[in-house]
């Protein structure tokens, strides 16, 4: 599958017709989706072999969900759901964990709900387990047990209309309180580290979403493997039905729980608890750099009001304005705005000098309600009228197309959801006209001339005994502008490599037959502390030996398609300075040189 997913990337890469292209992109789905289900089968065998564990290493976990959202962001726009994020301010920036493991089950979380979900929403949360209420802490409704813990689709009635949800839709159980979900959990919640002096942090995520529900014969199967709720399920919306499976695994291995609540055609919530670590200080000092996706601070000091008429969507959106240094009050109608913004009855904003109010954010079914249009119409000609000083900018908050909802809806510009705060920002350096340069600096920092920089005129060798693979390899390094030898075998590449020697990296495949990449790399250290020796005694009080010892470290990533824990301790055991999986992505790539061909390599 990698060189079927890497030849069809460097054929897109080409000069294609239209429709060309699209057969391509198609078969490049199709493979992706096929190597996704591999890895989940593969997953589910090194689960019940023991031998899957997980990594602890430091990661921002808002970026990753930032990320799912992006890759759901299409698909939920499609659909016309609301698709939101919101993570309490009480969790750490950084934690200690496994973030591929993490993002994977949220990942399989919210694509069953994308997948079953038809109107209305669905909303990720994260809190603290000790602090995990619902953002605007809504009335909680009782929750009554049924089978295995589940709640019976009879036992919760509300009454009220619209529900004091994301999208005003109902939902099976909003489960603001974490007394709610302890209800659900087969441990003593007594013994569990909630972040005391253990340095262990007991994350709460729910994903929540108003699709077609669970029916009550089903749900005790849930999160048995390759089982879903009846036949129609998978004829109807494909699946194999093991994803909830890993993922009730992964949860475990995060010393966690998991579990749910659905109504037949009402949705559903699934809820785990995962164990993570907090970074000690000088960690999070190193990490952040690197972690964390910079945010902007050319927003630092500017104020927001945002007419929302629904309070949990509006928090929502104020979580990612204050990723952004920008502080916002919400009310309600587009009378109140106007009442805020003209002093009225008293109404001010009192943490926020109107000289520095920017914009009003607007969400579109509140700009558009019929009751408000004689508003609307006064408020744009109050502000064609002279009173800009008092009217700021007006941006729409929307689902559909901007452009069109710019022009139907006559506002300065339209902010196209789902939000996330990198988006956001993006949207508001152009509506505000502020100056984009520490955004460009940002993306040539992080976008696809990085890579370009830091391999361009670099000597790369590519060992693997699979001559479609060194294709691939090569053609994608190629790309980028390294110059790129392949050999295949690990003997080929011992030879290659005798001190001294022009290359920069070597990308290493670890399975190949009479010597594989582990027994290479092994010899390759040995070749270069014979070299470091005999020159050391040929010349002991040379003063540049110690720079000449770093320069005969050549960087070594092993080339795999098997990245747990174990692979990694294996790699670095034999001398090994990291790997990159098959097929290469260019994010993934570029964090793995970085480190060995960037500015800071030399040091």
């Amino acid at each position: 599958m990698n060189g079927v997913l890497g030849m069809l990337d460097m054929l897109l890469d080409t000069e294609l017709k239209s429709t060309q292209r699209d057969f391509a992109q198609t078969a490049q789905i199709c493979g992706k989706a096929l190597i996704s289900l591999i890895n989940e089968v593969l997953d589910r065998a090194k689960i019940e072999a023991g031998k899957l564990e997980l990594e602890s290493v430091p990661f921002d976990l808002r970026s990753i969900l930032d990320e799912v959202v992006s890759l759901f962001s299409s698909k939920s726009r499609e659909k016309g759901i609301e698709l939101a994020v919101y993570v309490s301010e009480r969790v750490p920036e950084i934690l200690l964990g496994d973030p591929g493991r993490f993002r994977q089950i949220i990942t399989n979380l919210v694509g069953n709900s994308i997948k079953f979900t038809e109107r209305g929403h669905i909303f990720v949360q994260v809190h603290l387990a000790d602090h995990s209420n619902l953002a605007t802490e809504p009335k909680v409704e009782s929750v009554a047990n049924g089978i295995n813990g589940h709640i019976d689709e009879t036992s919760v009635v509300s009454t009220s209309v619209p529900h004091n949800t994301l999208s005003g839709f109902e939902a099976a159980d909003s489960r603001n309180s974490w007394e709610n979900f302890k209800a659900l959990l087969s441990y003593d919640t007594n013994d569990m580290a909630y972040g005391s002096d253990s340095g262990n942090v007991t994350l709460v995520v729910s994903v929540e979403d108003t699709g077609i529900g669970i029916p009550i014969h089903a749900q005790g199967r849930v999160f048995m493997p390759f089982m879903q709720a009846d036949s129609s399920t998978s004829r109807n919306y494909g699946g194999t039905g093991i994803g909830l499976s890993i993922s009730k695994c992964l949860v475990e291995l995060m010393s966690g729980q998991i579990n749910f609540v659905s109504r037949p055609n009402v949705g559903s919530t699934f809820t785990f608890t995962a164990v993570l670590q907090r970074c000690e200080r000088n960690a999070i000092n190193v990490s952040k750099s690197a972690l964390l996706h910079p945010l902007p601070s050319s927003f630092q000091g500017l104020s927001t009001l945002l007419v929302d008429k629904r309070p949990v969507r509006a928090t929502v959106t104020e979580y990612h304005l204050q990723r952004l240094g920008i502080a916002s009050k919400s009310v309600r109608t587009i009378e109140q705005a106007l009442g805020v913004l003209l002093g009225r009855n008293g109404t001010s904003l009192t943490s926020m000098p109107r000289k520095q109010l920017s914009m009003l954010l607007v969400e579109s079914d509140s700009w558009g309600l019929k009751m408000d249009v004689p508003l609307r119409t006064r408020f744009l000609e109050m502000k064609q009228n002279g009173c800009e000083s008092v009217f700021p900018q007006v941006i729409l908050l929307s689902l559909a197309d901007s452009d069109k909802m710019k022009a139907e809806y006559a506002v300065d510009s339209v902010i196209t959801k789902p939000l996330k705060a990198s988006t956001l920002a993006a949207c508001l350096f152009q509506s505000l006209g502020i100056s984009i340069t520490q955004a460009n600096n940002e993306k040539k920092h992080h976008g696809p001339d990085s890579l370009y920089g830091l391999l361009l005129g670099k000597n790369i060798l590519v060992v693997d005994d699979n001559k479609v693979n060194l294709r691939v390899a090569a053609g994608t390094l190629k790309k980028y502008g390294a110059k790129v030898e392949c050999v295949e075998s690990g003997k080929d590449a011992l030879e290659r490599l005798q001190v001294p020697h022009k290359f920069d990296l070597c990308l290493m495949d670890i399975q190949m037959p009479e010597m594989d990449g582990f027994e290479a790399t092994r010899q390759i250290r040995a070749i270069e502390a014979k070299a470091h020796e005999q020159r050391d005694n040929a010349d002991n009080s040379d003063a540049g030996s110690t720079a000449k010892k770093a320069q005969w470290h050549l960087p070594v990533l092993a080339m795999t398609a098997d990245v747990i824990q174990a692979t990694h301790e294996e790699c670095t055991k034999y001398g090994m300075d990291g790997y990159v999986s098959k097929p290469f992505e260019e994010k993934q790539l570029f964090k793995a040189v970085q480190k060995f061909l960037g500015p800071s390599a030399s040091s």
